[in-house]
């Protein structure tokens, strides 16, 4: 019986794995990020859209801020999310305070949930 279990156990790694091995799932290209800088608030901050340009519903996703200094070299990095779920070939929306102002950002997609495979709408 442990037997038996352990080979289903294996099986299904073993099929998940396989899956990522083929790519299935969006990819990094299949996210864009608008955004602009937050004016009329007393804090420093961002806001914008993550475009979710894949077949798959995610969600839990998680930004990188990348803060540039002038010659475009990395300063420092924050974190931020877009909450709720972004359906396939939808888009959500985030505002991200940043810890200083002046300065440019590179915002990117730094982890995600897939949450389901959707069906396109016509």
């Amino acid at each position: 019986m442990k037997t038996r279990a352990l080979l289903l156990g294996l099986l299904t790694l073993l099929g998940t794995e396989l899956a990522r091995a083929q790519g299935l799932g969006p990819a990094p290209s299949s996210f864009r990020v608008e955004w602009e800088r937050r004016t009329g608030f007393w804090r420093p901050a961002v806001e914008g859209y993550v475009y979710n340009e894949s077949d798959y519903r995610i969600g839990n996703v998680r930004l990188r801020v990348t803060v540039l200094d002038d010659a475009g070299k990395p300063l420092t990095e924050k974190s931020g999310w877009v909450y709720g779920a972004i359906d396939a070939r939808g888009r959500g929306h985030f505002v991200l305070p940043l810890p200083e102002s002046g300065q440019t950002y590179k915002i990117a997609v730094d982890s995600f949930d897939l949450l389901a495979r959707q069906a396109q709408t016509q």
